[in-house]
C-alpha cells in the first residue's frame, strides 16, 4: 500500500515538473549583458547560446597591476570560461526560470544551478547539491563599464 502510494506521488510529481519545463524558447525572452559577481571580483557575460543562456568570464579584477591572472583547475586563465549554463523554465504564473548547471573556475566542480532575474535587473544565482533548499544564491548586478580585451581589470588606487 504504502509502494502504491509513493509510486503514485512521484509520478505526479514526474508530470507537474514536466509540464512547467514545457517553455517554447520562441516565447521565452533572452537576458544578456554583464553582470558583476557579488564579491565584485568577476565580470559575467550572458548570452544565448543555443535554446540555453550561458554565463562566460569577461572579466576579472586584479587588486594589484602585477599580481598574475587567476587560473582555472586546467591550469588556463579564467579568462573566456563558460561557467554556466540554464535552459529556461516557464512557471504557471508566467514567470521564467532558467535551470541548470554552473561550473566554479577554481576546481572544475559542477553545481546544479537555478537563474532569476528581478526588477532592478539584477542576477539571483542560486547554486545547490540535490534540492534547491540546500544551496546559496548569490545577487549579481549590471556591469556597465567596458571590459578590457585581455579580460583582466587592474584596479587603481
Amino acid at each position: 500500500m504504502y509502494s502504491r502510494w509513493l509510486a503514485a506521488l512521484w509520478l505526479s510529481g514526474g508530470l507537474a515538473l514536466a509540464q512547467a519545463a514545457a517553455a517554447s524558447p520562441a516565447s521565452v525572452t533572452y537576458p544578456s549583458g554583464s553582470w558583476s559577481t557579488d564579491n565584485s571580483g568577476t565580470v559575467i557575460s550572458v548570452a544565448q547560446c543555443g535554446t540555453d543562456l550561458c554565463g562566460r568570464i569577461s572579466g576579472m579584477v586584479l587588486d594589484h597591476p602585477n599580481d598574475p591572472p587567476p587560473l582555472d583547475w586546467r591550469g588556463d586563465l579564467q579568462c573566456g570560461d563558460i561557467i554556466f549554463q540554464v535552459a529556461p523554465r516557464t512557471a504557471d504564473d508566467g514567470t521564467v526560470r532558467w535551470n541548470g548547471t554552473v561550473t566554479d573556475p577554481r576546481d572544475g566542480a559542477v553545481y546544479s544551478a537555478t537563474v532569476t532575474f528581478d526588477a532592478q535587473g539584477n542576477l539571483h544565482m542560486r547554486g545547490y547539491i540535490g534540492l534547491p533548499i540546500l544551496g546559496e544564491t548569490q545577487i549579481w548586478r549590471p556591469y556597465a563599464a567596458q571590459t578590457p580585451s585581455d579580460c583582466l581589470i587592474r584596479r587603481t588606487n
